[in-house]
């Protein structure tokens, strides 16, 4: 994302020009960079390099955010499942040895809360 501003102030005698750039790029603009050539053009490769340097780490720690969701999100479902599943077993289990009131209890809950679970998590990431 990208953001440049710049506001001009003129008086009788005085004119005051102010620019902002704002970027979450690596990189700078083509503008700046001349402009460092102009006043020192031996660290105009070194900020090439530390731009690739940046550039690299960054791809890095996506890469690490990246797996590390899908991890989050892999393990949700499986315990999920488990649970799930748990309960269910539970209440055929209840309702087979006579006790179905408790069976309907638990299974129930069990469906209404993964349900509502599910629900919630699809909301929340509109």
């Amino acid at each position: 994302m990208s953001r440049q501003t710049q506001i001009n102030s003129k008086s009788k005698d005085h004119e005051l020009t102010v620019h902002d750039h704002q970027t979450d790029s690596p990189l700078l603009p083509i503008a700046q960079i001349e402009r460092l050539h102009a006043i020192r053009p031996d660290r105009v490769d070194w900020v090439f390099e530390q731009t690739e340097m940046e550039s690299s780490a960054r791809r890095t720690q996506a890469n690490k955010i990246n797996t590390l969701i899908f991890i989050e999100r892999v393990l949700g479902m499986v315990f999920a499942f488990i649970l799930g599943a748990g309960g269910l077993a539970g209440a055929i289990w209840l309702a087979s040895q006579g006790y179905e009131t408790a069976a309907i209890g638990i299974g129930g809950a069990t469906l209404v809360s993964l349900v509502s679970t599910f629900m919630y998590s699809s909301r929340q990431k509109q």
